[in-house]
């Protein structure tokens, strides 16, 4: 708790369960006689005497960067609610590693940060898809939800998807001026031949007249975090309250709340950060 702020341990179970399975070994014996178990240590080489052993940690770094691939297939594939979980997973399961490099630390909290930024905007997404169809607000909403996610740091095969998308809603919502924004951007990031000639087209559509038709709540010049609770906006400037674990921001009535990206943390809950490696203790 006082570490990463984590105030639920539900979800952990699965890792707990699997860090001591690959905790043992099993040596073969001599016939009729049962295996032996064996805990291999991961200081072996320094384990006796004033020195205690510590339990080998099956979890290595290069595991988690495989798992954080496919959660981004998922996502390349459409599959959001699979690819949330799969995110979600490698995000708690970067606390149960222990590595011995800073560049691997730096490396996992890169991973943490990107887990962050792929579960807000995924969960704010099928949030966005499960909106009423009808009415002006909702429609409102739904583009302003698509304006938010193409601000969240993504790889830029999935920028230009959540570009195309909030594309397609302001043009339709006949706000030009954001439509003709997001289709720069969008050529911005060199789509393929066909996405690019439709973003041209929408500019050279726009730019006949280039007002917004709704007032939003959006403001792409004013840099904002986003509010995982809520969907909406902070702006630079605006008091926040941070996840002790994976750092998203809320809305300073959110705290005391379980964190909605790791659902394991309490939001404002004061926090040291990640400590996964000895040097972080020197």
């Amino acid at each position: 708790r006082r570490v990463h702020g984590i105030v639920d341990f539900t979800h952990f179970k699965p890792l707990f369960l699997s860090s001591y399975q690959r905790s043992r070994t099993l040596l073969p014996n001599y016939h009729a006689l049962s295996a032996n178990y064996s805990y291999p240590l991961r200081n072996w080489r320094e384990a006796g005497g004033k020195t205690p052993g510590l339990p080998r940690c099956g979890l290595r770094l290069d595991h988690i960067k495989a798992s954080l691939i496919q959660a981004k297939q998922a996502t390349t594939q459409g599959k959001f609610e699979d690819a949330v979980d799969k995110f979600r997973d490698v995000l708690l399961s970067v606390s149960m590693l222990n590595v011995d490099r800073r560049q691997e630390v730096e490396e996992s909290l890169k991973i943490i940060e990107t887990c962050k930024e792929y579960l807000t905007g995924l969960t704010m997404e099928i949030a966005r898809k499960q909106l009423p169809k009808e009415g002006i607000e909702n429609m409102k909403r739904s583009c302003e939800m698509a304006a938010y996610f193409t601000h969240c740091k993504l790889d830029i095969n999935h920028q230009i998807l959540t570009l195309k998308t909030a594309l397609n809603l302001f043009f339709k919502l006949k706000n030009k001026k954001g439509a003709h924004s997001f289709a720069r951007r969008l050529l911005d990031l060199g789509p393929s031949s066909d996405l690019a000639q439709t973003a041209r087209k929408v500019m050279h559509a726009c730019e006949a007249d280039i007002n917004d038709a709704h007032k939003l709540d959006y403001d792409q010049f004013n840099p904002f975090d986003i509010c995982p609770a809520t969907f909406k906006p902070i702006y630079k400037g605006k008091p926040v309250s941070k996840c002790g674990f994976c750092g998203s921001c809320y809305t300073p009535g959110q705290s005391g709340q379980l964190c909605n990206i790791d659902r394991c943390a309490e939001v404002g809950k004061d926090a040291i950060g990640l400590r996964i490696s000895p040097n972080q203790f020197r």
